[in-house]
């Protein structure tokens, strides 16, 4: 019978790569969590600014829970979406009525599927294999991560402005949002439109950036990448899931300056910083009809 390895529980010990340095143990694998080894171990609130990384990710999650979270909602918009153009042709429409309640609830509906993949797997790995969402993938409350998610919100909405302005006039096109046109349809039906604008402020900043900034953002840091790289990689298919090729520019740049604020701020910065742009664009959506 062979003995069981018994490996040590999460927490700061000696970086065994640089003797000058302490790095986070998750329970399995070293993290990219590093700190000074003179400085008291990072815990709570933002301590882990000694760190580098904010809110070190933590748990035993990673590139699986990134491969099913992709996996999961796929097929949650992938099958509604077919079995809803099949329902469309077949009553002889040529495209879905987003004026009428129906239409626009059908809309509710299947971005809220979308989020159910992109959210509901990594609260679950957060939950089943970390400390919960929250530690997980670092998201940290203090005044600094306040302020650093305001002051990124700014930055990010008129970085992004500027450059929409630059490409409309470089290529001779009118710039729109997608989710702008949609929601902009959906005025006639009441609630549906005011449900998905309140969507667009908070439960989308929530969603994606716990599902990039949090989950793929975590997963190549605790691999052992720098905050820069995980910042790259979690940019792309940031800026692709929202299917807007006219502002791909300004989507990737939005992408890289949210994962700037999530290392230096930590999640809670980012969603704060993404919130401040989709909320004043909520709030123009509902003041320009």
């Amino acid at each position: 019978m062979t003995e069981q390895t018994v490996l040590p529980p999460a927490g700061w010990y000696p970086d065994p790569w640089d003797t000058a340095s302490q790095r986070y143990w998750d329970g399995r694998t070293w993290t990219g969590g590093v700190a000074p080894a003179a400085a008291p171990a990072p815990t709570s609130g933002d301590g882990g600014l000694a760190a580098g990384v904010v809110g070190p990710p933590q748990g035993r999650w990673g590139w699986g829970d990134v491969g099913w979270t992709s996996l999961v909602t796929a097929l949650l918009v992938l099958l509604p979406t077919i079995g809803l153009v099949v329902w469309v042709v077949a009553s002889g429409a040529t495209e879905l009525d987003l004026t009428s309640a129906g239409g626009a609830w059908l809309v509710v509906g299947l971005q809220l599927l979308m989020w159910a993949g992109l959210a509901g797997w990594p609260l679950w790995a957060g939950r089943r294999k970390g400390p919960g969402w929250r530690r997980s993938y670092g998201f940290v409350v203090s005044g600094r991560a306040l302020l650093i998610g305001l002051g990124g919100g700014v930055v990010l909405f008129f970085g992004m402005t500027a450059l929409d302005v630059i490409v409309s006039a470089a290529f001779n096109i009118e710039i729109n949002s997608a989710a702008a046109e949609m929601v902009d349809q959906m005025r006639t039906a009441t609630a549906a439109f005011t449900v998905l604008l309140v969507m667009i402020a908070l439960g989308a900043p929530f969603v994606e950036e716990l599902s990039f900034r949090g989950l793929l953002w975590g997963a190549v840091v605790k691999r052992g990448a720098s905050p820069w790289v995980a910042t790259a990689i979690a940019a792309v298919p940031f800026a692709l899931i929202h299917f807007e090729p006219v502002r791909l520019l300004s989507l990737l740049y939005a992408g890289l300056l949210l994962g700037v604020i999530r290392h230096y701020g930590g999640l809670g910065s980012s969603m704060l910083a993404h919130a401040t742009v989709n909320s004043t664009a909520a709030v123009f959506l509902a003041l320009s009809g």
